[in-house]
């Protein structure tokens, strides 16, 4: 991973930072419009509860794990790119909830300002051009990872000494965080079912296909539709 999909020009800078700190005061906004609703609060406090060592045993990533407390990141852990150059924090919350779940990603978005901003300042003060220079890639075999926004992403590559990769194979964070829905659903309703899987952030392309199934009949039950309408029937009653 690195570099960016369009060179960034010294003019370009400082009206990238405008808009920067134009997005505090609304992010803010947004900050204190969710974690002080009571009706959020009653509707995802103590909901889809994910605990530390659940989330250890099942390699949970990303914000669905530092919700729970555990301060694990790529970018600290094993800084790649320009992550060893800029200073953040990492944002955990104890609860493994869906509320902090939510926390979590809400605040990790001022860092991902704060982390931008040093990196634009270095740009205009490092002198010089800043170049990859690509080369041929020898025959052989390669891992990498890196922190996404749902959590490390883990890549293998094998290389024939050609410009293709024969062999690239991709561990998503999704992977490793829906399978934790089987201990935060426990003892939940259904109605609750939606936003639990839904706290996880997880790829689209892996949930569309969801569907509750009766075991003795095969039949289906409850579509992924009929969840998203009886979450929504819940969160209107508590509003009453």
């Amino acid at each position: 991973p690195g570099g960016v999909r369009r060179d960034i020009k010294g003019e370009d800078i400082p009206v990238i930072l405008k808009m920067l700190d134009g997005l505090k005061g609304p992010l803010a906004l947004f900050r204190d419009a969710i974690i002080d609703d009571p009706v959020i609060h009653a509707r995802t406090k103590g909901v889809g509860v994910l605990t530390k060592q659940q989330c250890i045993d099942y390699c949970a990533l990303g914000p669905t794990t530092r919700a729970s407390g555990v301060k694990i990141d790529v970018r600290r852990d094993h800084p790649h790119c320009a992550y060893g150059l800029v200073d953040w924090d990492v944002i955990t919350t104890p609860n493994g909830d869906v509320f902090d779940k939510v926390v979590v990603r809400i605040l990790e978005m001022f860092e991902s300002i704060r982390i931008t901003e040093q990196c634009l300042e270095k740009l205009r003060t490092v002198p010089g051009p800043i170049d990859s220079n690509p080369k041929e890639i020898k025959a052989g075999e390669g891992i990498g990872h890196y922190e996404a926004p749902r959590g490390e992403v883990f890549h293998y590559v094998r290389s024939d000494g050609g410009n293709r990769p024969v062999r690239h194979k991709v561990r998503a964070p999704s992977f490793m965080n829906v399978i934790t829905d089987r201990e935060a659903v426990l003892g939940e309703s259904v109605a609750d079912a939606t936003i639990i899987l839904a706290a996880v952030d997880p790829c689209y392309c892996c949930t569309e296909r969801m569907a509750a199934v009766d075991a003795e009949t095969g039949k289906r039950v409850l579509s992924s539709a009929d969840l998203i309408r009886m979450s929504q029937q819940k969160t209107e009653m508590l509003k009453k």
